[in-house]
C-alpha cells in the first residue's frame, strides 16, 4: 500500500498548530484526593480565563460526566500565559488553604518531551528529529537535573 501516510496524523494535523500558538495541555492533581479540591479550581480556572467558552463548556461537562479514578485531576489545553497564571493562582490557593493541601501541575505526554513515537508525538518533524527515540530520556534527566518534581517518561500513548 502507497498511501498509508498520505494523510497527515492528529498531531501535525491538529495538535502541532497548537504548540505554535503556546497552546499545551496544562494537567493538575489535587492531592488531598478530595474533588471539592478540583472543583475550586475549576472554578478558579473560570474567573482567570473569563473570555474562553469552550474551556468553560469543558471543565463543566467534565465535572457533569466524568468520574474520578484515583486522585482527582483535571486537564485543559490553555496558552503559556495561562498556565503561568493559573499556576500561580493554584499556589495562592494552597497557600491561603482555600484547597486542602497542595496541587500537582504537570502537562501531557502530547508534549512530545516525554515521548518520541515517529508515527505519532513526533511525526514529520522538519527537522528529522522524528525517529530519535533517546531524547524523552535526556529531557527527563535533564529536567530532574533541574529540579523537577514530577518528570514523566511515556510509551504506548497513554
Amino acid at each position: 500500500m502507497t498511501t498509508r501516510f498520505a494523510f497527515p496524523g492528529f498531531v501535525p494535523a491538529y495538535i502541532r498548530p497548537l504548540f505554535c500558538r503556546g497552546i499545551g495541555p496544562f494537567r493538575w492533581v489535587a492531592l488531598s484526593g478530595d474533588p471539592q479540591d478540583i472543583y475550586k479550581t475549576d472554578a478558579k480556572v473560570k474567573e482567570i480565563v473569563k473570555d474562553d467558552k469552550h474551556l468553560h463548556h469543558w471543565l463543566d461537562m467534565a465535572r457533569e460526566r466524568i468520574s474520578f479514578q484515583g486522585l482527582p485531576a483535571r486537564i485543559c489545553w490553555v496558552g503559556l500565559e495561562w498556565r503561568q497564571k493559573l499556576g500561580l493562582a493554584f499556589n495562592e490557593m494552597v497557600r491561603s488553604g482555600e484547597l486542602s493541601a497542595p496541587i500537582v501541575i504537570g502537562r501531557d505526554h502530547l508534549d512530545s518531551g516525554s515521548v518520541a513515537s515517529p508515527n505519532r508525538e513526533t511525526e514529520a518533524m522538519r527537522d528529522g528529529s522524528d525517529a530519535v527515540s533517546d531524547w524523552p530520556l535526556l529531557n527527563a534527566l535533564l529536567n530532574t537535573a533541574s529540579g523537577a518534581t514530577w518528570v514523566s517518561l511515556h510509551h504506548g500513548g497513554g
